[in-house]
């Protein structure tokens, strides 16, 4: 029944990589350098900002839940009547999985460095 529908409306299961991206890029967000040293994982806590919990955290998976609902959404729009309906979900979903990993790799990117006002701060001893 699930796939039956899924084939007749494919943007139905367009919530499946929302979530599969959001805790994605909670993983690779939580595990940055830079959030570690925000929630306190500095030299005697050296550089803790907590408020990064409700400032960074709720954009990041924000972001990442809505941004493969919308290629899934537009990738569906655009080739509906191009492509028959059971590879529509194929490339919806193809489409969605590579702007995800797209995402994870930009977040990764930007969080795991350290800004390098701080990286001087720290002295030299600190080799990045």
């Amino acid at each position: 029944m699930e796939q039956k529908d899924t084939q007749e409306n494919p943007a139905k299961a367009a919530w499946v990589p929302a979530i599969l991206s959001a805790v994605i890029a909670l993983v690779v967000w939580s595990s940055s350098r830079r959030t570690g040293i925000h929630l306190g994982g500095g030299f005697e806590g050296e550089g803790e900002d907590l408020s990064v919990l409700w400032t960074e955290l709720p954009f990041v998976v924000l972001a990442a839940g809505v941004l493969p609902v919308a290629v899934w959404l537009l990738t569906v729009r655009l080739l509906r009547r191009i492509v028959g309906r059971g590879s529509l979900v194929v490339i919806a979903a193809a489409a969605a999985v590579g702007v995800t990993l797209l995402y994870a790799v930009g977040l990764y990117v930007w969080a795991d460095q350290l800004h390098p006002a701080y990286v001087r701060s720290l002295g030299s001893h600190l080799h990045l």
